[in-house]
């Protein structure tokens, strides 16, 4: 049984190191002529300050930022207008109500592309944080990649001990799972986005019908990347991590609640994917005990291996001091997608941000 952790733990080694060196990073600053940022907000009264703080100085000329203000119960409208006055940079799109079979970030998304009219989309969460550069760096990015649609995980800060656990574990999906060397092959199985940062170009995302194709998709990025792809479109994944960063929950609740909403139907609801996910993930958590119970040099090598995957990983992700965690960290997830599967199963409805979806 040894050899066999050993051996795996060799072969995702070296995998994660070899996938993650076809990893784009970003190419130097290409100014748009005509591009868009749009951000829906619902209830991001902690985030609106430093979203804009940060977006000011990313601007320039051929740039303008659209703000769909989806109805929040909290300050975010007020902060918002606050915090603008009369910069004509800005747009402040009122959210109409949310209409049936709609999933609420799909419906603002939509709203805000069919209020634009540049020539490139620029879809981000109300919480992320850009380096001045990072805009004209993932446009330059994306013309040098020849694709229509671009995405990439950011940088995470993690406050809370349940988020240095789960919120990296974005990252070691894709790094362990998806063949990123494949990553412009035009099928949707190979399809990998992150809705914090998504960049389009409109003709493409017009032609394959936009967010208004996708209606009902929790995991609207994917859905969309996917979209893409059938329509014969070049999609890519890069290396975002060093010029966005991304403050995704505050609370160990909103973690939990948050990867409970999308783990699952990140799997396209495929209950043979998600046992494949709970079977890897689970020898990966039980070489840490069976190395405590059965001390060998084949399991402190297993160990060892797996410890070098995830500081790969971490290091690209610019994600500090948390690799150690990962037994911890994978025994975890495994916990939340087997709790995400059984509540698929029981056809248990998801809240998320006051509103509710089947």
């Amino acid at each position: 049984m040894s050899w066999f952790f050993f051996f795996l733990a060799l072969a995702v080694c070296l995998y994660t190191w070899v996938n993650l060196a076809f990893l784009p990073r970003l190419t130097d600053a290409v100014q748009p002529d005509s591009l868009a940022i749009c951000i829906p907000l619902r209830n991001e009264e902690r985030n609106v300050r430093k979203l804009l703080d940060a977006l000011e100085p990313a601007l320039t000329s051929g740039m303008h930022v659209y703000l769909y203000e989806d109805r929040s119960t909290d300050r975010t409208r007020e902060l918002l207008l606050d915090r603008i006055g009369q910069d004509n940079r800005f747009t402040v799109i009122d959210g109409l109500p949310l209409p049936v079979g709609w999933a609420g970030k799909v419906h603002a998304c939509h709203q805000l592309a069919r209020r634009t009219t540049e020539d490139y989309l620029l879809f981000l969460d109300a919480d992320v944080t850009l380096t001045p550069d990072a805009i004209c760096r993932l446009y330059g990015t994306l013309r040098t990649e020849r694709a229509v649609f671009l995405s990439g995980f950011p940088s995470f800060p993690v406050p809370t001990f349940l988020g240095k656990c789960l919120i990296p574990i974005q990252h070691v999906l894709i790094a362990q799972h998806l063949p990123i060397p494949f990553r412009k092959v035009k099928h949707p199985a190979f399809a990998a986005a992150n809705g914090m940062v998504v960049l389009v170009e409109r003709h493409a995302y017009e032609q394959v019908g936009g967010h208004d194709s996708i209606r009902t998709a929790l995991v609207d990025d994917l859905e969309l990347c996917r979209t893409f792809k059938r329509h014969g479109w070049t999609t890519t994944l890069v290396e975002v991590a060093p010029v966005v960063s991304c403050d995704m929950y505050a609370t160990n609740e909103e973690v939990w609640q948050g990867f409970l909403k999308n783990v699952f139907r990140g799997m396209n609801d495929s209950y043979v994917v998600g046992l494949y996910f709970l079977l890897f993930y689970l020898i990966q958590a039980s070489v840490l005990p069976y190395l405590i119970l059965h001390p060998s040099w084949q399991m402190g090598g297993a160990l060892i291996l797996l410890y070098l995957a995830r500081f790969r990983i971490d290091r690209a992700a610019q994600i500090r001091h948390v690799w150690w965690l990962h037994p911890l960290a994978v025994l975890l997830y495994v916990i939340l997608l087997a709790s995400a599967m059984i509540r698929s199963f029981r056809k248990r409805e998801i809240t998320w941000k006051g509103r509710t979806y089947s």
